[in-house]
């Protein structure tokens, strides 16, 4: 299913434009436009190695979450702080700060949490190569200073795997920026079901299902994503009904110093119960000796 959501990038860092400028009219390539955007967005998140904390918003098995969430070299810090919009009680407090010191305390869980974000990213990397080979890409205006391109299956296209099975059954746009040549937005449905297996005895999606994934430029070229929604349904191996509907949003990013341990992550996160603010706004003063 990593597909549906393959544009939920992790942090990505400035990458130059091969153009300062582009023409803002409908004869520019736009599939060598949506190529530079992708190949850009692949390069980002292989260079990027900066640190952030922020507040993230999610809706897990029927209840709005919220979350303060810091990044390390080691392990990404989720401190959770609302449920449905209201604050933990003493114990769910405790025993939300346990699951984190256990994480802590525990080397295997790291590496094994650290294993899981290195092969999501490649993944994301192998899916991000295709796409421009997978689909055809038009002109279809502007939205302020944003270029909107539309893009429907490429019909030469006969790539392998599941991704490209759903890739020949989804249209969507996406909205980028021509300076940077960024991804600031897409949108995906599915025209037609999706069948996995000899017509579908492993399992398929439904038509009509839909994701929508925003970016922002945090400034100095760095981007991270803002919005994710996701609705799926479909069936699994022996008939299992699948439902997938995953709704995030993260805001107030700011970004820490590069050395920030886990466990120092921990407690800048517990200094401010919303948005892990740092002493007096300075990150640095979390570190200790760093």
């Amino acid at each position: 299913m990593v597909v549906l959501v393959l544009f939920g990038l992790s942090a990505t860092a400035p990458v130059s434009a091969s153009s300062s400028h582009l023409s803002l009219h409908p004869q520019l390539d736009a599939n060598q436009l949506a190529r530079e955007v992708l190949q850009n967005e692949i390069q980002a998140e292989i260079k990027d190695d900066s640190l952030w904390c922020y507040r993230q918003q999610k809706e897990e098995q029927g209840k709005e979450k919220l979350y303060a969430v810091c990044e390390t070299k080691d392990v990404e810090i989720d401190r959770l702080l609302e449920v449905n919009g209201q604050e933990l009680t003493p114990k769910q407090r405790q025993a939300d700060d346990q699951r984190i010191q256990k994480l802590l305390s525990d080397p295997n869980q790291m590496r094994q949490q650290r294993k899981k974000g290195e092969d999501d990213a490649k993944t994301e990397r192998d899916l991000l190569k295709i796409f421009p080979d997978a689909f055809r890409f038009e002109y279809d205006g502007r939205e302020g200073e944003l270029i909107k391109l539309k893009f429907a299956p490429n019909p030469d296209f006969h790539g392998s795997g599941r991704a490209a099975q759903v890739f020949h059954h989804l249209e969507g746009t996406m909205l980028v920026d021509p300076e940077q040549k960024r991804l600031a937005e897409i949108t995906g449905e599915l025209t037609s079901e999706v069948r996995f297996g000899w017509g579908g005895i492993l399992g398929h999606l439904d038509e009509g299902g839909t994701f929508h994934v925003k970016l922002a430029d945090l400034g100095s070229g760095h981007w991270e994503m803002t919005t994710l929604d996701v609705e799926m349904d479909g069936k699994a191996l022996l008939f299992k009904t699948i439902s997938v509907r995953e709704k995030e949003s993260n805001s107030d990013f700011r970004q820490v110093p590069d050395g920030l341990k886990p466990q120092e992550a921990f407690e800048l996160l517990r200094q401010d119960r919303r948005f892990g603010k740092c002493p007096e706004g300075d990150c640095s003063k979390a570190q200790g000796a760093h």
